[in-house]
């Protein structure tokens, strides 16, 4: 795996990833001990569904500047 260096101009994206994480963990163990009811249960699939869109607009993100600045392809 290479080293991926991020620009300025990506890491606000990956701030929102880690941010959208922590809600995640914290909503979750917010929850510990209460009886899991659906809304729980749909409000921690769509937390962890948001932190993984916007992990992966992050990634392709930081890609897409390295490619514009090396001129080639991101592999």
């Amino acid at each position: 795996m290479s080293f991926m260096a991020t620009s300025t101009r990506s890491i606000p994206a990956f701030v929102v990833a880690g941010l959208s994480l922590v809600l995640a963990v914290a909503t979750g163990v917010a929850w510990l001990g209460q009886p899991l009811r659906l809304v729980h249960l749909l409000t921690i699939i769509g937390l962890g569904m948001i932190t993984g869109v916007s992990w992966m607009q992050a990634v392709l993100r930081a890609r897409q500047e390295r490619s514009s600045r090396t001129g080639g392809p991101a592999a």
